[in-house]
């Protein structure tokens, strides 16, 4: 199989073997940041006097789920948390990207051109869930009236598969930075210090640094709706509209092995924002490719997950369908061990494939028939709704990594914000498969409720194998549009 770069691009391409969807992380001297669910579903007009006269600092409000979040030190959430009308006090979740093991290859030409994209031939993972059938049926005027909100790292909108594709760019992060006229732009030029401010706030400010670019939102987005004709990659359903939110902040701190530490991650506040933000504004689909597991049994983690519960059911109230990963922990969410968000009941969570062979069929990478597996990586449990294409290493794993049995989509080089095309694998990638399928159902169907295109996706989905690994199967474009 081939490890080489496609079609005779002018921008390099990067093979990366291990781009997992966020797990929670929260830097130690991070720690002194809490999630606050009151007991109205509101935020009660006194919430900011009461987290004032504990001694803490409010750094996000949602006041239309009673939840908001703050910075202060244990003893201010033990008072807190004694306060009259306060429910649950925990510690607040960030969410981290892990490293992503890359190789830049060199630009070579391969097969034939499609009247799509250049690099179509080699996105099997299209094909598998019958993606063509969207592009035959549905009128790209009908995905257009379709938006996927995609909460992430920010999207390069500037990016030739993606221009034109954005009709939002939000920033709900702590530290807000603009580039090419979108603030949703994924580039990193600030970061929040926990070493200097343990107790940081929004009053605080963010501290210079070297630009970064991060590269996981963009290829996310390029999934669900990179256009036709544009160079290299199409997406699930390139007529749909993006709207990006950047719901992660840059951050430095020093680990416990005094090893200096500077990172990106997502906390629960912004990402708290930005959903009910998408929901108001009436976006058709959520998509996160984020998560973090939690014990159900612990008050702190149980806080996280009511607050999470309670925005969740404000967007399926709204009518916003949410669609996350199911995580890359190779582990059973079963029992009192929880993923947030996807384990909650008004969420759809994905799992992630891969295929054990992959055919050459007319030019064009394809799946051999009975070869899904579940990716090695990805989570499973009864929580898991339907399953997509997140890329595995291919039949040479553990040894070797085939870049060809990831998923291609759009990148942006974390180094010169250069863009270019990236093999990444995840159950990052698997849920914007469903994402990009649930938004076409939604422009088929405007009428029909969150619940409504959870239930046809499941019951549309094709049975490939055990429901605790699957669930009711891959998700398929095909027969959810026929």
């Amino acid at each position: 199989m081939r490890r080489g770069t496609i079609i005779g691009l002018a921008f390099s391409l990067i093979a990366a073997a291990s781009a997992l969807s966020a797990g929670a992380q929260p830097p130690e001297k991070g720690a002194h940041r809490w999630t606050v669910v009151f007991q109205s579903a509101t935020l009660p007009a006194d919430a900011a006097k009461a987290v004032t006269r504990a001694g803490g600092v409010v750094t996000k409000a949602i006041k239309e789920a009673g939840v908001l979040t703050a910075a202060g030190d244990a003893k201010f959430a033990a008072r807190l948390a004694g306060t009259r009308g306060v429910l649950a006090v925990g510690r607040e979740k960030s969410y981290r990207l892990p490293p992503l093991d890359t190789a830049q290859t060199v630009a070579e030409t391969f097969g034939t051109p499609t009247t799509a994209d250049a690099g179509y031939g080699l996105q099997w993972n299209l094909r598998r869930i019958g993606a063509p059938a969207i592009w035959a049926r549905v009128p790209m005027e009908v995905q257009n009236q379709a938006t996927v909100a995609v909460l992430d790292t920010g999207v390069m909108h500037t990016h030739r598969d993606l221009a034109g594709q954005l009709v939002d760019a939000v920033a709900t992060n702590y530290c807000v930075e603009s580039e090419s006229g979108s603030y949703a732009y994924p580039v990193y030029s600030q970061l929040i210090d926990f070493d200097a401010h343990p107790e940081w706030s929004p009053e605080i400010g963010c501290d210079p640094a070297p630009k970064y670019y991060a590269s996981h939102g963009t290829h996310v987005a390029g999934t669900v709706a990179a256009r036709f004709g544009a160079g290299a990659v199409v997406g699930v359903a390139p007529g749909l509209r993006i709207a990006a939110y950047k719901v992660f902040d840059r951050y430095r701190y020093t680990n416990q092995e005094g090893k200096l530490v500077d990172d990106v991650g997502a906390f629960d506040g912004p990402i708290f924002q930005a959903i009910v933000d998408a929901a108001l504004k009436g976006y058709d689909v959520i998509n996160m490719s984020l998560g973090s597991t939690i014990d159900r049994s612990d008050s702190g983690d149980n806080a996280s997950w009511l607050a999470w519960d309670r925005v969740a059911k404000i967007a399926n109230r709204l009518g916003t369908l949410i669609v996350t990963s199911a995580g890359n922990a190779e582990q059973s969410s079963n029992g009192r061990i929880a993923h947030v968000p996807s384990d909650l009941p008004t969420v759809m969570s994905t799992s992630a494939t891969g295929t054990s062979s992959l055919q050459t069929v007319d030019g064009q990478l394809v799946a051999a028939p009975g070869s899904d597996v579940l990716a090695f990586y990805s989570n499973y449990g009864s929580a898991v709704d339907v399953a997509a294409p997140g890329g595995d290493c291919g039949p040479g794993y553990p040894d070797t990594c085939d870049a060809d049995y990831l998923i291609l989509s759009t990148y942006i080089f974390e180094d010169n914000g250069a863009p270019g095309y990236s093999w990444m694998a995840g159950t990052s990638m698997a849920s914007p498969h469903v994402a990009a399928v649930a938004a076409v159902v939604r422009a088929l169907h405007p009428d029909w409720t969150p619940g409504a295109v959870r239930s046809f996706l499941k019951e549309t989905a094709e049975a490939i194998g055990p429901r605790q690994a699957f669930g009711h199967g891959l998700v398929s474009a095909d027969f959810a549009t026929r």
